[in-house]
């Protein structure tokens, strides 16, 4: 073999390797979870009242016991680079969302129904918004601030 021929034979040797192993790498992705975070499984409403916050998002949530809600800075559409070019403000309700084992958060505001999914963070349960295409990657992780005192 020439130098030419080696260096096609490698490339083609490449591609294989990426279409086998590329599946493989998304099956184990997918096992992972959103983000890398794990699906959490039977949350209850007492874990979700309190304040949750997406720095990155620039989001601050408030659940309170009684199903009311209040929402600051909740993106509701994203360029491809992340910049946020809608949100979504002001006081509305909040539920859990169950479908079989599934579940979701779902935070009305001004009639526009928002849902969250539910994942673990070291053992903590964080909720997380996916805004728009999922395959634009465009993901919020909101954290518990602070919980009411008089649960």
């Amino acid at each position: 073999m020439n130098g030419q021929d080696e260096g096609e034979a490698m490339n083609s040797r490449a591609w294989k390797w990426a279409l086998i192993s590329a599946p493989m790498a998304l099956s184990v992705s997918a096992c992972v979870g959103w983000g890398g975070y794990p699906q959490a499984k039977n949350v209850h409403a007492s874990q979700l009242v309190g304040t949750w916050r997406a720095q990155d998002c620039d989001t601050t949530l408030t659940l309170k016991a009684d199903g009311s809600a209040s929402a600051t800075g909740i993106p509701t559409d994203m360029d491809l680079n992340g910049k946020v070019l809608h949100r979504l403000s002001g006081d509305g309700t909040w539920d859990i969302y169950e479908s079989g084992a599934e579940q979701e958060l779902d935070v009305t505001v001004k009639d526009e129904e928002t849902p969250f999914n539910f994942y673990r963070d070291k053992g903590h349960l964080v909720v997380g918004l996916t805004v728009g295409d999922p395959d634009d990657m465009n993901r919020c992780v909101l954290t518990r601030q602070s919980r009411p005192t008089h649960l």
